[in-house]
């Protein structure tokens, strides 16, 4: 893998645990509902979403 592409994804999952931790205290304290766990789950969907993008552009093409 090409130092560039390797960079990517390290700032990728940089991203990716920043955003999480993130989420989990911005939805600290809130309230236990539809709409709240609702908006949670579609962040954790995003994320876990992002770093599968990034674990298949490293399995799919491991040298560039």
């Amino acid at each position: 893998m090409d130092q560039a592409k390797k960079q990517k994804l390290i700032k990728v999952m940089d991203m990716v645990a920043q955003d999480t931790e993130n989420d989990a205290k911005n939805f600290d304290g809130q309230p236990f509902n539809g709409k709240t766990v609702a908006a949670y789950l579609g962040n954790q969907g995003a994320a876990i979403q992002a770093v599968a993008r990034a674990v298949k552009s490293i399995l799919e093409d491991p040298e560039k």
